[in-house]
């Protein structure tokens, strides 16, 4: 494959919010989605370099998540409104019951970034930090960043856009 510059095209945030679980347009992002792939590792620390003190033996690879941040300027609030209540199917507003399991409880939404390019489709996110909007007589900008981890089926993402 040839060397070239990359424009993937706008950014348009599609979330499995829907009825059924069916992605919803989101809306569209100031400069793009940032993605930024996170691994986790184990350093293995061993006598022969000196213990924990030392440089590790080996290092021990344990999986990887992605955060995804998103600065909004175009999006319908009502799709927002479920984004913000954090929980699959909870209420804008009133926190969720403590002690909910994002994963078994299927608390997780999908998050897919539909560009005319390559798409990238998460199906396990959720909004870990905070939410950020601005409100006054400039513009509102709503910054959102999700926490993507691989599915039941291992998958952390894909370029399914269905």
């Amino acid at each position: 494959m040839a060397l070239q510059v990359e424009v993937h095209g706008p950014a348009e945030i599609k979330t499995g919010t829907g009825s059924q679980d069916a992605l919803e347009t989101f809306g569209y992002t100031r400069q793009g989605a940032e993605v930024r792939d996170q691994g986790f590792w184990i350093d293995v620390p061993g006598d022969q370099h000196g213990g924990d003190a030392g440089p590790p033996i080996d290092i021990q690879y344990l999986g990887e998540i992605c955060r995804i941040r998103c600065e909004m300027t175009k999006w319908d609030e009502d799709v927002a409104a479920k984004i913000r209540s954090r929980l699959k199917g909870g209420t804008e507003g009133t926190p969720g019951t403590p002690g909910t399991l994002m994963f078994q409880d299927e608390k997780t939404i999908r998050v897919l970034i539909n560009t005319t390019q390559r798409k990238l489709n998460f199906p396990r996110c959720f909004i870990r930090g905070e939410w950020e909007i601005n409100k006054g007589t400039k513009f509102s900008t709503l910054i959102v960043e999700f926490e993507a981890h691989k599915d039941a089926n291992g998958v952390l993402y894909n370029a399914v856009a269905t």
